[in-house]
């Protein structure tokens, strides 16, 4: 821990997140993948920062979502890179921040140890990409993304148990 400046692997999640990326590449979808790691009593990033505790089989509050997921498969800090300037305050007077496009990120290559593999995170890419296309929003809800199923833990209108 000399330099605080430096990223470095957490060992203890990064299973987790190989898992992750090796169940995306594989073909599994993230909210099977959330499904699993849900199941399988992972604590989401937010409880892991909390308890620091990677699995939990008592009953949290630390559930994973579709949207952590897939934010993690675009995340190049993965693959060792540092990405910056993603968004920027409108003005010093107004707090609120607003999306930079991509071609004005600043990224550097290499500046730490990758945890995934190149050729693995480009083909998560390549999948994202190809799934991205095919989902269409038929309609857009006004509470979508602040409603969860008490069963599931998704934001899933669908869920069977809900219903009954």
């Amino acid at each position: 821990m000399g330099n605080k400046n430096k990223l470095v692997i957490d060992h203890n999640v990064a299973d987790v997140v190989r898992k992750i990326f090796d169940m995306y590449v594989s073909g599994t979808g993230s909210k099977l993948i959330v499904e699993y790691l849900n199941n399988n009593h992972y604590l989401s990033p937010s409880g892991y920062r909390k308890t620091n505790i990677v699995q939990n089989e008592n009953k949290t509050n630390y559930f994973w979502n579709a949207t952590t997921v897939c934010d993690m498969l675009k995340n190049e800090v993965y693959i060792g890179n540092t990405v910056q300037n993603k968004v920027s305050v409108v003005s010093y007077k107004v707090k609120k921040l607003r999306k930079v496009e991509m071609e004005k990120y600043i990224r550097v290559d290499n500046t730490h140890e990758a945890i995934i593999d190149k050729d693995i995170f480009e083909k998560a890419q390549i999948i994202h990409k190809e799934r991205a296309k095919k989902v269409v929003k038929q309609y857009e809800y006004l509470l979508r993304g602040l409603i969860y199923c008490k069963h599931c833990r998704l934001a899933n209108a669908n869920c069977i148990k809900s219903k009954s």
